[in-house]
């Protein structure tokens, strides 16, 4: 809804009077023909009432006009308020017309200039000498040109004669006023502090109410200190309150900014205007400490908006009645050993708040059973010069972490009780295009290239002189630099990392992992270098000793992916050990049945440590947005059972879990970062078809690792007996020994185009003798550049058949001619070979696990655009697999069995045994027993679900974490058989004899 300054009974009206020397109009009140259309959603959020004009699209000659009454004639300022991007121009005219002649015009967004990239909205103006009468305001497109989508958004337009005025849309729309009244709030004097959250940028504002009104600040003069008894002057809080979102005010009585009083009694009143008549809402408080925190709606205009605002105490006794009633899980205990955290805002330095409101959130909080506080995290001090990985600011690390230990020890941590100390938060490597030009960068890039024994003449260049670090623009020209600049984005965060982790136990005065946490850009594009983290180059240094991720998934084609991101950790960390933590994203929208599966399956990869992402409270945080519509789970009670079933399903099966390990498997998937370099940007195919090739082969219960290059250059692919490969980029070092491997009898599966160039992006012919077909031009028919969810969109270009099935040609296809001796196992339409074996190698001239992952996501979509159009015809068995999980389920089984193809006829078979695919199943060793997570993607439960499993030990006895003692049936050649009910998940401990 849109709020005029005195314009509310003339909102139909095409002519808006004026105030005074004064008129504000919105853009979306002008009259429009095609050119010009009101907008309003993400884009607009912003806007002031959140909705604006656009002009991007339509006719290129549209325009939109208002005409408005002014006053009093004379010399104007035209102020214009909309949205400028820093890359992409829409320049537009506003012109002043009067009687059909034009008066004045302005130009606007011919260059950037707004703010920054998350900041965009600006304020410009051009000049007018006005006359009294109707003026009429005309928009149109710079030379008649449309722009992109969401540019050339328009807001307002503010005309005034004031050349001292700083325009402010907020003050022009609904107004939101408080005053307050104080109680005994002892003998010093006191003034209210105010932390206004706006749920997004800019984020935050300080304010102050004293005697006389409101200050933006931290603090009002003293002279408006308030006496106990006394009151301030009407306040006006609009400046606070954004139009989409409101704001959080967090409140407290201070003496000054730095000390905040005991307590707080006092009385609130809100209202629309400065009078006691137009209050709307009083609120009591009697805190102690002082602070609290008070939700304001966009205004305060219905009785709707009204409803809305609320104290973090109402809030906190609502939520806390429900916890009080909620049925909470019986079986499990609380983890004791393993750590298991939550991110609850519910500590803050900056703000005391009132004793009786912590313990009542304590209170809800204790109900789902998280780690105990005496387990401590610390931060970091991520501090640098010229804003570069090369130059760490170290004097100023040492001082912010000496300081942090201090207060640590102050507060009586002690350095045993540290779990780890996270140094930042989804930390990238540093764009090519930005340390091209460092110095810094270049002398660190030209040591590590020498400490790695390289030599001009190997990095194809003359001499060290033209040794530098070079962006895609010049990849084809220096491939050698190219692909170890981007390696070097890796190289340079772990050793900026690695100074950090020195000074952090420098300063605590112990060891413990030291981490950062990344962000899963490898499982949003299959790719590394989409954000310059390879985890193998990362975790290759005996400075890193810890890892952490999260499995937000956004964008990808299932939340299985986060498993796979995990597993590449793992993959990581083989060598040198390193301790692996994870966040578990509970919040924004996810579902209970999907996070209980993403628990599972990445504990029983490895992870050793796990947070909960994120609890809130609803009323502590801006992360989930308003109260009133956050994603936090707090907010979200259908939630609270799955949280607390996971942490006591941890705590039962702790006893195995901190120690156990993913059993080795007998199949390798090798990750080839070099394809990761060559690949960026230009079709990201090949690694959505690795990724999807080991969702395959998971949801069949085959254990597989992962390997990368230099493993295998190290010969660790001697303790495999199946090995995939898709992306056409592969090390020379690492094709020699995948050759070697082979000619030892190891059984290799390639796709379209796999290790046909090298590192340096030449052609790589090594592996040429032992395919089993020559292989023509690779034919990349079209690129794929989105997320895993977009892979739905590419456009079948062929069609492969074998005798149990067929497969769509998706992005890439590979002409085969095969050699003697090798024989077709599957044929594209025109009955040439799509898929060549001979021996135990078998070349695929297609991605086949594109097709894997495209038909499940088609199931989905078609249901879904089904139950948009017509919810009844959707069956509600149907309707509860799409609510239950965001993930698809339908997965043709054809093409998964032609994918196991290489592990059948290599005779391996799985330490467990599952009747039904896509159930998660991982077997972990330890010295008292194995430890079986059970994931079920299916998405709905299963009455019974048989497992047979392979154990080194005779077992003595079998227990569910969720049911309890389990009866189980030994077989003859020591297996244990096992029937049980399955859920979304479970963990299953069998304990040797």
């Amino acid at each position: 809804m849109k709020y005029f300054v005195v314009l509310l009974l003339f909102a139909a009206s095409s002519v808006l009077p004026a105030l005074a020397s004064t008129v504000f109009v919105e853009a979306e009140t002008f009259r429009s023909d095609a050119g010009w259309q009101v907008v309003s959603g993400p884009e607009t959020r912003s806007a002031s009432g959140t909705a604006a004009l656009s002009g991007s699209q339509g006719a290129p000659d549209g325009t939109a006009t208002a005409t408005v009454s002014i006053k009093d004639a004379g010399h104007y300022r035209v102020w214009v308020r909309y949205t400028s991007h820093p890359t992409r121009r829409a320049p537009f005219h506003v012109t002043a017309l009067s009687g059909g002649r034009e008066l004045a015009d302005g130009l606007f967004d011919a260059a950037f200039e707004g703010k920054g990239a998350r900041n965009q909205e600006t304020w410009k103006y051009f000049e007018a000498d006005l006359p009294e009468g109707e003026v009429t305001l005309r928009l149109s497109k710079h030379e008649r040109k449309n722009s992109d989508s969401g540019t050339r958004l328009v807001d307002c337009l503010l005309l005034t004669m004031d050349d001292k005025l700083v325009p402010n849309h907020l003050n022009y729309g609904a107004q939101t006023y408080v005053r307050v009244r104080l109680g005994d709030c002892g003998t010093r004097p006191v003034y209210l502090h105010i932390f206004a959250d706006h749920y997004h940028a800019p984020w935050y504002q300080h304010y102050s109410l004293g005697r006389s009104g409101a200050v933006a600040g931290t603090a009002p003069p003293k002279a408006d200190l308030l006496k106990s008894g006394e009151e301030t002057a009407w306040c006006n809080l609009t400046p606070l309150i954004f139009q989409d979102s409101g704001a959080m005010l967090r409140i407290t009585a201070r003496h000054s900014y730095a000390e905040q009083a005991d307590r707080l009694r006092a009385t609130f009143d809100f209202a629309t205007a400065p009078e006691e008549k137009a209050i709307v809402a009083t609120v009591p408080a009697d805190y102690s400490p002082s602070g609290f925190s008070v939700f304001l709606p966009p205004n305060l205009l219905t009785a709707e908006n009204r409803a809305l605002l609320k104290t973090s105490q109402e809030i906190a006794a609502e939520t806390g009645k429900l916890a009080d009633a909620h049925a909470w899980p019986v079986f499990g205990r609380k983890p004791e050993r393993f750590p298991f955290f939550v991110t609850a805002s519910l500590d803050d330095s900056m703000f005391a708040l009132d004793a009786a409101l912590m313990a009542r959130e304590h209170k809800t909080l204790d109900y789902f059973d998280f780690t105990s506080p005496g387990h401590r995290r610390i931060g970091g001090a991520w501090l640098m010069e010229n804003g570069s990985y090369c130059q760490p600011d170290v004097a100023k690390m040492q001082t912010r972490m000496r300081e942090a230990a201090a207060a640590f020890q102050k507060g009586g941590g002690k350095v045993e009780d540290i779990v780890y100390s996270e140094l930042t938060d989804e930390p990238t490597g540093q764009p090519l295009d930005r340390i091209v030009s460092d110095p810094a960068y270049r002398d660190h890039f030209r040591a590590w290239l020498r400490s790695r024994g390289e030599t001009p003449e190997s990095l194809l260049v003359k001499d060290w002189d033209s040794v530098k670090i070079v962006a895609e623009a010049q990849r084809d020209a220096f491939p050698a630099l190219y692909y170890f600049s981007q390696r070097f984005r890796t190289q340079a965060l772990g050793d900026f990392m690695a100074v950090q982790h020195q000074l952090v136990e420098q300063a605590y005065g112990g060891k413990f992992p030291v981490l950062a946490n990344f962000s899963d850009g490898a499982v949003y594009n299959a790719n590394f270098f989409m954000q310059g983290v390879d985890y193998f180059d990362l975790l290759d240094s005996p400075q890193q000793n810890a890892i952490w991720g999260e499995d937000w998934s956004n964008g990808a084609s299932t939340y299985q992916c986060a498993s796979f991101n995990v597993d590449l950790m793992r993959a990581a960390a083989r060598d040198r050990g390193q301790i692996i933590g994870h966040h578990l994203i509970a919040s924004a929208g996810r579902k209970a049945w999907d996070i209980q599966l993403k628990a599972a399956s990445e504990l029983a990869r490895g992870v050793k440590m796990m947070n909960s992402f994120s609890y809130g409270p609803s009323w502590a945080t801006h992360e989930g947005g308003p109260y009133w519509r956050s994603s936090v789970w707090y907010a979200k009670p259908e939630m609270w059972t799955a949280s607390a079933s996971i942490t006591r399903e941890v705590g039962a099966v702790e006893d195995l879990l901190c120690t156990a390990m993913p059993a080795p498997a007998k199949v390798a998937l090798l990750y080839s970062s070099s394809s990761d370099v060559w690949t960026i940007d230009q079709n990201l195919a090949y690694g959505f078809d690795r990724m999807h090739t080991w969702l395959a082969l998971t949801h069949s219960q085959v254990p597989v690792d992962i390997v990368s290059e230099r493993q295998t250059a190290d010969g660790q692919l001697d303790h495999y007996t199946v090995c995939y490969l898709s992306g056409p980029n592969l090390t020379r070092a690492s094709a020699a020994k995948l050759h070697a491997w082979v000619e030892h009898g190891g059984t290799l599966w390639v796709t379209a185009g796999a290790a046909s160039r090298d590192e340096y992006n030449r052609p790589l012919h090594v592996l040429d003798d032992l395919l089993p077909a020559t292989r023509g031009d690779v034919s990349e028919l079209q690129k794929q550049l989105g997320s895993g969810r977009t892979l739905r969109l590419l456009t079948p270009k062929d069609e492969v058949r074998w005798k149990d099935g067929v497969a769509s040609v998706l992005s890439v296809k590979q002409a085969l001619t095969p050699l003697p001796g090798a024989s077709v196992v599957a044929k594209f339409q025109d009955d040439s070979p799509a898929i060549v074996q001979r021996g135990r190698v078998y070349c695929a001239g297609f991605l086949p696990a594109l097709d894997y992952i495209k038909r499940a996501l088609d199931a989905r979509f078609v249901l879904e655009e089904k139950a948009k159009v017509d919810a009844k015809s959707v069956p509600p068995e149907t309707a509860a697999l799409l609510d239950r999980s965001a993930n698809p389920w339908e997965f043709p089984a054809a093409i998964r069995d032609l994918l196991l193809t290489p592990v059948r006829n290599a005779g391996i078979t799985g330490p467990i045994e599952c009747d039904t695919p896509l159930v998660d199943a991982v077997l972990m060793t330890d010295k008292q027993g194995l430890l079986i997570p059970l994931a079920n993607y299916t998405n709905q439960p299963i009455a019974k679900l048989s497992l047979r499993v392979r154990t080194p030990k005779p077992i003595a006895r079998v227990e569910s974490a969720i049911r309890g003692p389990l009866e189980f049936h030994t077989a003859r050649d020591g297996s244990v058989e096992m029937v049980l009910p399955l859920d979304s998940n479970d963990f299953l401990k069998l304990y040797y004899r």
